[in-house]
């Protein structure tokens, strides 16, 4: 009975990633690792103006120093715009309305994101080592959060 729950849990799994939507994608790469998307069916576009790169969508405008950005390319993303991260050097748990993230180093950046892209929290830690964030005012909901150049989505129940 286990064996076929598996079975059935594994070809799930697979099914839905076969299915998964590919739309393409204004990436922009920053120096310092992160990247931004923009679906191109939002109509995305591009500006240089002065020392800064501008993008405007009918999703939302974000705007990039020059000297910040490392390449603006256009790829095949998933739709949903998440996809699954996994780095053995920082790991990140939620549990208890807490968010914890170890083996941080100084300096890092830690963000935590809506959906639709908004900085709701943010740690710059001073020292090396286990951080913790306090999400419990957060509402219900998907989050995505970016500690050291990798993205992990939480789900806060």
């Amino acid at each position: 009975m286990k064996q076929r729950l598996l079975l059935l849990a594994i070809l799930a799994t697979w099914v839905v990633s076969m299915h998964a939507e590919q739309v393409s994608t204004l990436i922009v790469t920053t120096k310092s690792g992160s990247e931004t998307a923009f679906f191109l069916k939002d109509k995305p576009q591009v500006k240089f103006e002065g020392t800064d790169l501008k993008v405007s969508s009918t999703a939302g405008d974000a705007t990039f120093p020059l000297a910040d950005v490392l390449r603006f390319t256009y790829a095949m993303r998933d739709a949903s715009g998440i996809s699954e991260t996994y780095d053995p050097k920082t790991g990140v748990q939620f549990k208890d309305n807490v968010l914890v993230i170890s083996q941080i180093r100084q300096g890092s950046f830690v963000g935590v994101y809506s959906l639709d892209g908004k900085l709701l929290r943010q740690l710059t830690p001073h020292h090396s080592g286990t951080f913790r964030l306090n999400l419990s005012d957060l509402p219900s909901g998907l989050y995505l959060v970016k500690a050291a150049n990798t993205t992990y989505k939480i789900t806060k129940p």
